[in-house]
């Protein structure tokens, strides 16, 4: 009977601390699965990070990209305007010399016989010009023709801009009318260009006639000496 108490006693020593043993096992388990948390966690939030920087460096590179656009077509703006402004300049440069003309042609008509209001040397007023008329003409009709047509759907600025809708129409109606009074104005100039022509040959004749009168004078005035005599 001691022998079996003893034995018992042992037992029920061996519980507890078993117990406490277990319990240390699994304590030190869960230390090492928490030790291996931190680690998992170090990697999702370099993940994360990876992430978000690559989407940050799409979103500034959108960005440059508008930027881009904005600084081009800021530029086509002021080119825009600064054409604006020499249309408006070349508009009124045309009207004041279609006046001037207008005006030449009428003190003209009414002195068909006076060289008065001729240029010197038979020349026309806008003759040294009139190249360069021509080419500024050619140069808006083509800039007119081409500027109607659609922009290209590859750009980037195509995608961006919308295509250029026809003029309103009080620009096309003042364009209609420099047209109008640029193929007056080269009528003037041609017909004028005739007259003077005209006048030079009329005055060539007046000059040719008028030593042949002095001629035939001298010879008179010499026959009658001669008589005299």
């Amino acid at each position: 009977m001691p022998d079996r108490l003893l034995v018992g006693e042992v037992g029920c020593h061996d519980g507890p601390e078993g117990e406490a043993q277990g319990g240390d096992t699994k304590a030190a388990g869960q230390s090492r699965g928490d030790g291996s948390h931190p680690g998992a966690g170090d990697t999702r939030r370099h993940q994360r990070g990876r992430a978000e920087h690559r989407r940050h460096t799409i979103t500034n590179g959108v960005d440059f990209s508008v930027l881009k656009h904005m600084k081009e077509l800021e530029q086509e703006k002021d080119f825009l305007l600064q054409g604006l402004e020499l249309v408006e300049r070349t508009w009124e440069w045309y009207h004041q010399h279609i006046q001037f003309m207008q005006e030449r042609q009428r003190l003209l008509g009414k002195n068909k016989t006076s060289a008065e209001f001729l240029p010197e040397g038979g020349q026309s007023h806008l003759g040294h010009l009139l190249p360069k008329l021509q080419e500024v003409n050619c140069c808006l009709g083509d800039l007119l023709s081409t500027a109607g047509k659609p922009v290209n759907s590859s750009s980037a600025l195509g995608r961006l801009v919308p295509v250029v809708s026809p003029a309103p129409a009080g620009s096309q109606q003042t364009i209609n009318m420099l047209k109008e009074q640029n193929r007056l104005l080269t009528k003037e100039v041609t017909d004028k260009s005739e007259r003077i022509t005209q006048l030079e040959q009329e005055k060539s004749a007046l000059i040719k006639q008028l030593f042949e009168a002095r001629a035939r004078n001298n010879h008179e005035t010499s026959q009658l000496d001669s008589t005299f005599i």
